[in-house]
């Protein structure tokens, strides 16, 4: 038998294996499936820009042609 926890969003019993921890308004939250669905505007995805560039890399450059 499958251990179900709730949604902290809707208060579903959902079984563990089947939330989603997401950043939700600010802070982590245990999602079940129709709530990740239904919340994507609220669901915050963390951005971090390369630091490479891209991986650009010299020997592909226009300017070195």
């Amino acid at each position: 038998m499958a251990v179900l926890a709730p949604c902290d969003n809707c208060g579903r019993h959902t079984p563990i294996y089947r939330l989603a921890g997401v950043i939700l308004d600010g802070g982590v939250a245990r999602l079940c499936p129709r709530c990740v669905s239904s919340e994507k505007e609220r669901i915050e995805t963390p951005y971090a820009p390369r630091t490479d560039n891209g991986a650009i890399q010299p020997s592909t450059s226009r300017e070195v042609w």
